[in-house]
């Protein structure tokens, strides 16, 4: 998969991080979810960021709270790849409703990493 050749792997996490005051682990194995949401009962320390749809399960004896990031909304650049010859009717969709929802990186109540740039294909090709 072709990346950037001048953006650090870590560099999403690193301005993150800087930007918001916060102190971002990517270290250690991951064991899903449920073992996630238990460490973080367990600490007055940690917390970790979910997608707005994101569904999550927690027993009540947990005392877990789920709050909006606002004022900036902190986004997470992605790509979609595909063939070129690709002709799926479920990635025309998909395509299709993504370009319908891309966010404009000027918004002053987004934040993204400075080193994002604009795409310069469509997705509705």
């Amino acid at each position: 998969m072709p990346v950037a050749q001048d953006v650090p792997p870590a560099a999403q996490e690193d301005e993150l991080a800087a930007a918001f005051g916060l102190t971002i682990d990517v270290v250690g194995p991951a064991f899903g979810n449920e073992a996630l949401l238990a460490e973080i009962a367990d600490s007055a320390g940690l917390a970790t960021l979910v997608g707005e749809s994101s569904r999550y399960l927690w027993p009540d004896s947990y005392d877990l709270r789920r709050v909006p990031v606002q004022d900036p909304v902190p986004v997470y650049p992605i790509s979609l790849i595909w063939r070129a010859d690709n002709r799926h009717p479920g990635l025309t969709r998909l395509r299709h409703y993504v370009a319908a929802r891309r966010q404009d990186p000027s918004r002053s109540d987004v934040w993204l990493p400075k080193w994002v740039t604009q795409p310069t294909r469509s997705l509705r090709r």
